[in-house]
């Protein structure tokens, strides 16, 4: 307080005024309030005709911590001689409630987008307080795709391997599978929002993959892409597009990702401006093999509802689309109208893409932990799904009826800690299943814990037959899903 009293006297007394007015402002960022000193407004208001840049700039930033001097602020800045300068102004009015002043804004915004050269210093750090300023103080109009659209090449991102898994919807399409999952071919991206098995949607940008990483390769990339043609093809409103880029780097980049964002509104400064929120969409800067990578379009405003119903998830909920893909790969052995239980359901996630995918006659949902059986309930009628659920040890669970089928994500170390308890929950829910599941029944397992899993089949090979078993890789862990038949 004292030294805020120091710098304060200073300014008030003509005295050492540069350097006070710099040590105020980070007073001020340290929470030291100057709101109720009205005599250093005053005079703070004075030296924005200072003969001194830094005086008037280091000025203006404090002016904007005093409510009601928006207009004050913003006739300064048209007065404002030295572009350096000018980004306190604006800086100093970000602070505050704009809305009155909401035109005379846009009409800077719009004077700078609109200069012969955008590049320079002055005018990227004035935009970079414009935009998120301007669409603070506005209702953002969300862009909205047409219906139906010139042809647009879309990647529906997979599980690695997994591609296949996605065939069977898009075989009315033109489509390829490609590394990161399947390439298709279609003139209305609302037509593949429905689809459950895919993590990502993607529009690669052509002429800007394979790319080097560095900025002047990527620039390069990003001159000959096709970019506006994409946005011509999607959308009827050509208004400026509100971005941000998505670092998906091995390593990440935050400083590249910096000078992207930059140079993106260099190059197309009447289409582009970057917003840390409210974007309309992610520029996805992706590293696909060492050293080299792939820029892609993610339309964020797209509303997909596939898995709305996921409100509520732990640390260890297995995400929507791993438990649609893994749901496929067993549906061919699932029985319709079917008795389904869950003996470890967590928060629901693959017992209810289980519903969506084929009807089933009554279905259970188990858990010990109280939290995630709320946490399923919620989840489940989200989803409209009619689940019912049990707190209880599955392992103690007495049924009065047999199952046509489980399908369950089993517990695993990582989550336990305690491997011979783990061993132990394995070996007796297998002995289970004979009580649970009818004869020509199936157990769909999702685990990462494969040697006890093989340890228990062998075990029980008199009554139990492995179909199938997929690797699932998931970052780097392994995963494994068992399709299991009782005999």
């Amino acid at each position: 307080r004292e030294v805020y009293m120091d710098f304060a006297t200073n300014i008030k007394n003509n005295e050492q005024i540069r350097e006070s007015l710099i040590g105020l402002k980070l007073q001020v960022q340290k929470e030291a309030s100057i709101q109720n000193d009205t005599e250093l407004k005053d005079k703070l208001i004075h030296l924005l005709n200072d003969e001194d840049p830094k005086v008037r700039k280091n000025s203006a930033v404090l002016l904007g911590h005093y409510p009601g001097t928006v207009d004050i602020l913003l006739e300064a800045y048209k007065h404002e001689e030295t572009d350096y300068v000018k980004d306190a102004y604006l800086k100093g009015m970000s602070m505050q409630d704009c809305r009155l002043y909401f035109r005379d804004l846009q009409m800077i915004q719009s004077h700078l987008m609109n200069l012969e050269d955008t590049t320079p210093k002055h005018v990227q750090a004035q935009l970079k307080i414009l935009n998120p300023l301007i669409l603070k103080n506005q209702i953002h109009k969300k862009k909205i795709i047409k219906l139906k659209h010139a042809p647009v090449d879309v990647i529906l991102t997979s599980l690695p391997y997994y591609q296949f898994v996605l065939f069977a919807d898009v075989l009315h399409l033109r489509y390829k599978p490609v590394s990161q999952g399947v390439l298709v071919r279609t003139d209305s991206i609302y037509d593949l929002l429905p689809i459950r098995t895919y993590k990502d949607m993607l529009i690669p940008l052509q002429g800007a993959s394979g790319l080097d990483m560095s900025l002047e390769t990527i620039m390069n990339g990003f001159e000959r892409c096709n970019i506006e043609d994409i946005f011509d093809r999607l959308y009827d409103d050509h208004s400026v597009f509100y971005f941000r880029v998505v670092d998906a780097m091995r390593e990440k980049k935050p400083q590249l990702i910096k000078k992207i964002s930059e140079k993106l509104f260099e190059l197309y400064p009447q289409k582009l401006l970057n917003a840390t929120e409210n974007y309309d969409i992610e520029i996805v800067i992706k590293e696909v093999q060492r050293g080299k990578v792939n820029a892609y379009l993610r339309l964020i405003h797209l509303n997909n509802p596939r898995f709305q119903y996921r409100r509520e998830v732990s640390a260890t909920s297995m995400q929507s689309y791993v438990a649609a893909t893994m749901v496929q790969l067993a549906k061919p052995y699932m029985i319709e109208d079917a008795k389904v239980l869950d003996p470890f359901v967590g928060t629901g996630t693959l017992l209810i893409e289980r519903c969506f995918a084929k009807s089933a006659h009554f279905i259970m949902g188990i858990d010990v932990y109280g939290q995630g059986i709320e946490s399923a309930r919620k989840n489940a009628k989200l989803a409209g799904q009619n689940i019912y659920f049990v707190h209880k040890d599955s392992l103690r669970f007495v049924n009065n009826e047999m199952f046509d089928e489980i399908i369950t994500d089993m517990p695993t170390f990582a989550q336990m800690k305690d491997q011979e308890q783990l061993q132990n929950l394995y070996d007796r829910f297998f002995e289970r299943i004979r009580r649970l599941v009818k004869p020509g029944g199936y157990v769909f397992l999702y685990t990462s814990e494969i040697s006890l899993v093989r340890k228990n089949l062998r075990l029980q090979e008199g009554y139990l037959s492995l179909e199938e078993h997929y690797e699932v890789p998931r970052g780097k862990n392994m995963f494994y899903f068992f399709i299991i038949k009782v005999k």
